[in-house]
């Protein structure tokens, strides 16, 4: 006997299965669209995250090599591959600045001991030290790393001849008594700081510019900018002209006060924000005397770091 078949065994037609279709790509959509920008959102904060510590960790850096200027050299009366003061700025009132600090914070270790002055001989201009600068190769050479200075002697000299031997013989006699305290030496550089590439890069001893924050793919550095304070003023002064409107009587030799901004930026836009009104988006901010040419309104996440660093060994 066959049985009866009923409503309840009915099958589904085929416009309820198209709804139910339609319902299920809606649902599915939507939360594909809430999954894509949860996504973005997060990206947008993982490369804000890793901005703010590129640009942390960079300030540090520039503040401590800024603090060390003129250390064992004194503020200017030399020659490190081209830097004749401790601090020599580079504003630029279009674009980014840049700047170059010298010291002697480097001292030349051997087996873990302090490399000394164990002989000088004046006519000679050459002077023996407690060993070989081949122990450390890269610490002398006679291209970029020619210039070395002695504890508690605020001059720079060059080394002519000798490295990879004990005795270095110098461009000028150092002072024959050097030999007599056991004086350490140390090494004398130079250090710029430049925008280039979307890259904050620091360059030694006029060598290959090497990245210290940005890479143009998750982190920009947008901005570099610098303000200076001489002896005896508390003005900051930020005047592009190479020569700098200082005080009457003032140089480069005179500052004692850096302050330095970095802006950097997301390499993505936030999708949100970028397709926002104008009114809603970012704009580049203004720093110091760069108040024009500058980027936005766009959807391009910033942060701006600023500290103010005093250059400690400069009287």
């Amino acid at each position: 006997m066959i049985a009866k078949t009923g409503k309840e065994d009915r099958g589904v037609t085929l416009i309820e299965l198209m709804i139910v279709l339609v319902i299920a790509a809606i649902l599915v959509g939507g939360i594909y669209t809430l999954f894509m920008t949860q996504q973005r959102s997060y990206s947008v904060q993982d490369q804000v995250a890793g901005a703010q510590q590129d640009a942390r960790a960079a300030l540090n850096i520039m503040a401590r090599d800024i603090r060390m200027a003129g250390s064992l050299l004194g503020s200017e009366g030399f020659d490190v591959n081209g830097a004749q003061f401790a601090v020599t700025p580079n504003n630029n009132a279009g674009g980014t600045d840049s700047i170059t600090v010298a010291h002697a914070a480097e001292e030349f270790i051997s087996g873990g001991n302090p490399v000394t002055v164990t002989n000088v001989d004046v006519t000679a201009r050459k002077v023996t030290l407690s060993a070989t600068t081949d122990t450390d190769p890269l610490f002398f050479d006679l291209e970029k790393k020619k210039y070395l200075t002695f504890e508690g002697k605020d001059q720079v000299y060059e080394i002519y001849n000798g490295t990879g031997t004990a005795t270095l013989t110098l461009t000028e006699s150092p002072p024959s008594y050097i030999e007599n305290v056991g004086t350490k030496v140390y090494r004398a550089k130079s250090i710029t700081y430049l925008v280039q590439d979307n890259a904050l890069r620091r360059r030694e001893n006029g060598g290959d510019a090497q990245p210290l924050a940005g890479d143009g793919i998750t982190t920009v550095v947008e901005d570099l900018q610098f303000a200076y304070q001489v002896e005896g003023s508390d003005t900051w002064i930020f005047d592009p002209n190479p020569a700098h409107t200082w005080p009457a009587g003032s140089t480069n030799a005179d500052i004692r006060m850096v302050r330095i901004n970095i802006t950097v930026r997301t390499a993505v836009q936030d999708a949100a924000v970028q397709d926002a009104a104008p009114s809603a988006q970012f704009n580049q901010p203004e720093l110091e005397d760069h108040t024009a040419g500058l980027n936005g309104p766009d959807g391009f996440r910033r942060r701006v770091y600023t500290t103010e660093v005093k250059v400690r060994n400069l009287k």
